[in-house]
């Protein structure tokens, strides 16, 4: 979801910006402003009936940029509030006044759910509208009125022309009347053209302030369609895609497993040739060889015995072996020789 720009920034700059053209103006044209005000072409009661005109038109173009504050603070809960379920934050309100439109809405689904019931989202999105409709009152006033200020400052001043007209039709010499005439005619012009372009501007700006409505209650019905409801309400299809998305899921594990189980027979299978290998190697005299490797991997020097004896075999080749033939001979002989020297003793 791609929540907009607040129009209601837009409509503030807009009002900031004819406060401050509409102050240069006066300041600009404050002598001739002055001459019109104490010269008494319009009378005190148009200048009543102007003055009660401006200070509504000003009260309730005050009333606009409040509520443009406030609309602009809930716009930024409403972004706030989206961010944090769409990253699934545990705490959603995190950094929300509980005041804001978002976070009431967010409590009262919570409530409902609660409680059992089933979330009625058309009854949530007319009571926050009928809410948001009685803070306007004023505003509506102030544009509901300000026309009919002007009419009754123009009605006033032309009741105040036909007095002096009847004052000067009873006397000739009523010089008097005549300028209350004039001035009565004065003030009704005055009260009409303010009026009309107090209401012309207030209009315009009444408008965008309902337009900044209009879009705040948007976001707020389309965070709680998209991401209120889903995460905080469970309807029975929203039950039944959660078990489907978990079988799915589930599907997509299983086969993963048996992807790994396979994986592991395989490397079973190549450890077990490994061990018959080295198995059939030591069987076949491998085991001197590998000795060999570690005794060169290491750097060690022959072992002693394996030196002496391979001395011994050395020195049983050089000795020379009697036949038995020749052996014999030599014994027989030392036997004679032993009992002849026995006999002559005896004699």
């Amino acid at each position: 979801m791609n929540i907009k720009k607040s129009s209601a920034r837009n409509t503030l700059v807009q009002v900031v910006v004819f406060l401050v053209v509409s102050a240069g103006l006066i300041f600009y044209k404050k002598a001739a402003i002055a001459t019109l005000v104490t010269s008494g072409d319009i009378s005190k009661a148009g200048l009543l009936i102007n003055g009660i005109i401006l200070l509504l038109f000003l009260a309730g173009l005050f009333k606009i940029v409040l509520t443009l504050f406030r609309y602009i603070d809930e716009h930024h809960a409403v972004i706030k509030v989206a961010k944090n379920l769409k990253s699934n934050v545990f705490e959603p309100l995190a950094g929300v006044a509980s005041n804001r439109l978002i976070a009431k809405r967010y409590h009262d689904i919570e409530w409902v759910t609660k409680q059992g019931s089933p979330v009625n989202h058309a009854a949530l999105a007319s009571s926050t509208n009928a809410s948001e409709s009685t803070r306007l009152t004023f505003i509506r006033f102030v544009h509901s009125t300000l026309i009919l200020a002007g009419v009754f400052g123009t009605v006033v001043s032309l009741s105040m022309a036909l007095i002096g007209a009847s004052g000067l039709l009873s006397s000739p010499e009523g010089v008097k009347e005549m300028g209350l005439i004039i001035s009565s005619m004065s003030s009704a012009l005055s009260s009409t053209v303010v009026a009309i372009v107090c209401f012309f501007v207030f209009a315009y700006f009444y408008l965008r302030l309902n337009d900044s409505r209009i879009q705040l209650l948007n976001d707020i019905e389309e965070v709680t369609g998209l991401y209120i409801l889903p995460k905080v309400s469970h309807t029975e299809e929203g039950l039944i895609a959660k078990v489907s998305e978990l079988t799915a899921t589930l599907n997509q594990a299983t086969e993963r497993l048996l992807s790994v189980q396979q994986t592991f027979n395989h490397a079973g299978q190549t450890l077990q040739a490994a061990v018959d290998d080295l198995h059939g190697q030591v069987q076949g005299g491998g085991l001197n060889e590998i000795k060999d490797l570690i005794r060169k991997g290491f750097h060690l020097s022959e072992p002693v015995y394996d030196d002496i004896q391979d001395d011994n075999q050395k020195q049983q080749s050089t000795v020379p072996r009697l036949d038995e033939a020749q052996i014999e001979p030599s014994i027989t002989a030392e036997n004679d020789l032993i009992t002849s020297d026995k006999a002559s003793k005896l004699r």
